[in-house]
């Protein structure tokens, strides 16, 4: 057994550990092509074990292995980037995705990143996500919910995309608490461009994971894909915003097919980004009205932490300039959007971003004003 495979486990036999890794080394495994693969085992009700299915997967004939030497390689390239394996039925793979193990989507393995090289469990967890071009609303609304969420010891689950997904990671972050980012790109791959430190805080709060081997680019089928670990990992999905036919929605309808509860925020009826949570909350999901909804699904949970005040990423930027600095993002804001976000008069805002951008943490643009510098979770990718 090479010793690659037991710095690999995440606690699994290292024999199917390098199992694993020679077959994610094949360029034909692909999570559809794996499902195929596997579908007359699991629909006969035969094992769900972990060392038949890689059996079956070997010897299904879509595609030829790679050599040994192949394995060994990406082997080596996964353990530069601190990565674990988890697979499925072994000891350190995540027990609630283990639950949608197989008729609703876990997949055979994880390669996972993160400081102990497993998913935290917690006590609860909640997947957070919606649209890659949200409101001002909207980010605040799941920023302020990550923070909320992981000020009380819940998991925070996302997709590590621009908008929605990376504020409920950064909320999650304020409270010094669990993230999760389940990716739709190898672990090695810098998608969403320009985010390193983010995805860096994510690793090191919580995790990292994906089952996709290091260098996968970053292909839409691949997202949607990921969509169903988002709703693994959670025992809730909350959809703050996102338009219909969005991956937000997937994730959602995921989730109710794992037996997961849904929440939706419900929105103007006008607003496109509103038209996900609305859809679902006419077809079933229980509306968020309240941020706190949320602890009504999920039990008892330890008491609130103490207030911890405003957080912004920049020491000395505090007060209405640090409240504006924490709405900023990629997409361009207009003061009176800002304004009616935070709450603050137009003219407080305009003092702000004067102060904001005298420092060098804002611009202004035709369109509104940017953020320049600041942690992502105001951009517009889920």
């Amino acid at each position: 057994m090479p010793e690659w495979a037991r710095r690999l486990s995440a606690g699994a036999d290292p024999a199917l550990v390098a199992r694993v890794v020679r077959l994610a080394a094949a360029e034909w495994v692909h999570p559809e092509r794996v499902r195929r693969a596997l579908a007359a085992r699991l629909d006969a009700g035969r094992s769900t074990a972990a060392a038949p299915l890689i059996e079956a997967l070997e010897v299904c004939g879509a595609g030829p292995l790679p050599s040994a030497a192949a394995a060994e390689r990406l082997a080596c390239r996964l353990l530069r980037l601190g990565t674990k394996i988890a697979v499925v039925g072994e000891p350190g793979y995540p027990a609630r995705l283990s639950t949608a193990w197989p008729e609703l989507g876990a997949p055979l393995w994880l390669f996972v990143r993160s400081a102990d090289g497993r998913v935290p469990h917690g006590t609860a967890a909640v997947a957070v996500v919606g649209t890659r071009h949200p409101t001002l609303e909207g980010l605040r609304t799941a920023r302020d919910l990550g923070r909320l969420l992981a000020g009380r010891g819940v998991v925070v689950v996302s997709g590590m995309a621009r908008g929605i997904d990376q504020a409920a990671h950064t909320g999650a972050l304020d409270a010094d608490g669990a993230t999760v980012g389940v990716l739709g790109t190898g672990l090695d791959v810098a998608y969403p461009a320009g985010h390193a430190g983010l995805r860096d805080a994510v690793a090191a709060s919580g995790g990292l994971v994906s089952e996709y081997p290091p260098g996968t680019p970053p292909r839409p089928p691949n997202f949607l894909w990921r969509n169903r670990i988002v709703a693994g990992l959670a025992d809730a999905t909350v959809v703050v915003e996102g338009r219909a036919r969005s991956g937000a929605l997937q994730t959602a309808r995921v989730a109710a097919a794992q037996g997961r509860e849904v929440l939706a925020v419900p929105g103007s009826l006008y607003q496109p980004a509103s038209r996900a949570p609305l859809d679902l909350i006419r077809d079933g999901a229980r509306a968020l009205t309240r941020l706190d909804d949320v602890f009504e699904v999920l039990g008892a949970l330890p008491p609130p932490a103490p207030p911890r005040g405003t957080q912004t990423p920049f020491p000395g930027v505090d007060g209405v300039a640090g409240e504006v600095l924490r709405l900023l993002g990629a997409a361009p804001a207009t003061p009176d959007r800002l304004a009616a976000a935070s709450g603050h008069a137009v003219g407080a805002v305009l003092a702000a971003l004067a102060d904001l951008t005298a420092r060098g943490l804002a611009a202004t643009t035709p369109r509104g004003v940017v953020a320049v510098g600041v942690p992502p979770e105001g951009a517009g990718d889920g």
